[in-house]
Protein backbone atom coordinates (compact mmCIF):
# COMPACT_ATOMS: atom_id res chain seq x y z
CA UNK A 1 0.00 0.00 0.00
CA UNK A 2 1.67 3.28 -1.09
CA UNK A 3 0.37 6.70 -1.74
CA UNK A 4 -0.89 7.29 -6.03
CA UNK A 5 -1.00 11.01 -5.40
CA UNK A 6 -4.72 10.23 -6.16
CA UNK A 7 -5.73 11.97 -2.66
CA UNK A 8 -4.20 15.31 -3.61
CA UNK A 9 -7.49 15.53 -5.43
CA UNK A 10 -9.19 15.62 -2.24
CA UNK A 11 -6.83 17.24 -0.34
CA UNK A 12 -8.61 19.26 2.73
CA UNK A 13 -7.63 22.91 3.89
CA UNK A 14 -7.38 23.87 7.68
CA UNK A 15 -10.38 24.94 9.15
CA UNK A 16 -10.29 28.37 11.22
CA UNK A 17 -12.07 28.16 14.65
CA UNK A 18 -12.71 24.07 14.71
CA UNK A 19 -11.04 21.03 14.50
CA UNK A 20 -10.38 18.77 11.42
CA UNK A 21 -12.20 15.54 12.37
CA UNK A 22 -15.24 17.56 13.82
CA UNK A 23 -15.66 19.04 10.50
CA UNK A 24 -15.71 16.05 8.62
CA UNK A 25 -12.23 15.68 7.61
CA UNK A 26 -10.30 12.32 7.84
CA UNK A 27 -6.56 11.69 7.70
CA UNK A 28 -4.48 9.25 6.07
CA UNK A 29 -1.61 7.56 7.74
CA UNK A 30 -0.21 6.47 4.59
CA UNK A 31 -0.87 9.07 2.50
CA UNK A 32 0.48 11.91 5.59
CA UNK A 33 -2.56 14.42 4.94
CA UNK A 34 -6.20 15.05 5.99
CA UNK A 35 -8.84 14.82 3.28
CA UNK A 36 -12.64 15.48 2.57
CA UNK A 37 -14.05 12.07 1.81
CA UNK A 38 -16.85 10.00 2.86
CA UNK A 39 -15.57 6.80 2.42
CA UNK A 40 -13.72 4.87 5.29
CA UNK A 41 -10.80 3.98 3.07
CA UNK A 42 -8.24 6.02 1.92
CA UNK A 43 -9.10 6.47 -2.22
CA UNK A 44 -5.39 6.69 -2.79
CA UNK A 45 -4.04 3.78 -0.88
CA UNK A 46 -6.55 1.82 0.01
CA UNK A 47 -5.80 2.18 3.72
CA UNK A 48 -8.21 2.83 6.34
CA UNK A 49 -8.86 6.52 7.05
CA UNK A 50 -8.57 7.86 10.96
CA UNK A 51 -11.73 9.86 11.88
CA UNK A 52 -10.95 10.37 15.55
CA UNK A 53 -7.94 12.15 16.78
CA UNK A 54 -5.42 10.12 18.84
CA UNK A 55 -4.30 12.54 21.33
CA UNK A 56 -6.14 12.99 24.83
CA UNK A 57 -6.54 16.63 24.57
CA UNK A 58 -8.42 17.07 21.12
CA UNK A 59 -10.30 13.71 21.95
CA UNK A 60 -12.17 15.47 25.13
CA UNK A 61 -12.34 18.57 22.80
CA UNK A 62 -14.39 16.79 20.28
CA UNK A 63 -16.46 15.09 22.49
CA UNK A 64 -17.54 18.47 24.05
CA UNK A 65 -18.47 20.17 20.82
CA UNK A 66 -20.16 16.88 20.01
CA UNK A 67 -22.20 17.18 23.70
CA UNK A 68 -23.00 20.97 23.03
CA UNK A 69 -24.01 20.01 19.40
CA UNK A 70 -26.42 17.84 20.63
CA UNK A 71 -27.62 19.84 23.33
CA UNK A 72 -28.43 22.58 20.83
CA UNK A 73 -30.66 20.33 18.50
CA UNK A 74 -32.72 18.89 21.88
CA UNK A 75 -33.23 23.18 22.49
CA UNK A 76 -34.81 23.83 19.36
CA UNK A 77 -36.48 20.62 19.04
CA UNK A 78 -37.77 21.60 22.82
CA UNK A 79 -38.79 25.09 21.12
CA UNK A 80 -40.83 23.94 18.44
CA UNK A 81 -43.07 21.64 20.60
Amino acid sequence: MTCKGICIRHKAQKPVGSGRYSTGQKRCQICELFIKWEGLWCPCCGYRLRTKPRNLKYKAKLKTKKVEAHLLLLQEQIQRV
